[in-house]
């Protein structure tokens, strides 16, 4: 018992029974061994570097490949400018599958690349260089999502008829 009962009736720590218990206690035993927790680390950082370009590039497969042949609001890549007739969701579907593709296929690449340096590194290290090629990919996304819909706007007005390119006239 922890407790022992003195005479003025007071309780009081009986610190050998404790101590008799913590002896054969250690408390590092309940702690996870750092090799596990870094391959861990290491897992989850894998994992989110590499969704992004895997996703970007079927993404940019399906548009490509198993694009509807007409503009619909449930499956495509659907900007104003690219819904207004076949021709423009044809060549937007196209643009967007290209772009994607290509975009992913590279990222994919580079984090593979990346992800071969993890193993030499500490746990906080792989956290922040996962940080640093998260905002690089989603700045170029970004960038590809604005790339895609400029030349849609750029090629075809709202009602999805080509614009027309002006010819210079020689003075």
């Amino acid at each position: 018992m922890f407790l022992a009962s003195t005479a003025a009736t007071e309780a009081a720590f009986d610190f050998k029974s404790i101590k008799e218990l913590m002896d054969g206690f250690d408390p590092a035993a309940l702690l996870p061994e750092v090799d596990t927790i870094v391959g861990k680390v290491q897992l989850v950082c894998s994992l989110a570097i590499l969704a992004a370009p895997v996703i970007m590039l079927l993404m940019g497969l399906a548009y490509l490949l198993f694009a509807p042949k007409e503009a619909n609001y449930y499956f495509g890549y659907r900007t104003a400018f690219g819904m207004g007739s076949v021709s423009a969701w044809r060549h937007t579907q196209r643009v967007a599958g290209l772009v994607f593709g290509g975009l992913g296929l590279i990222l994919t690449i580079l984090m593979l690349m990346i992800l071969l340096t993890f193993s030499g590194r500490e746990a906080m290290d792989m956290v922040w260089l996962a940080v640093k090629c998260l905002l690089w990919e989603g700045a170029l996304g970004l960038a590809a999502i604005l790339s895609i819909n400029s030349l849609a706007m750029y090629t075809y007005d709202y009602n999805g008829n080509r614009r027309r390119k002006t010819k210079k006239r020689k003075a």
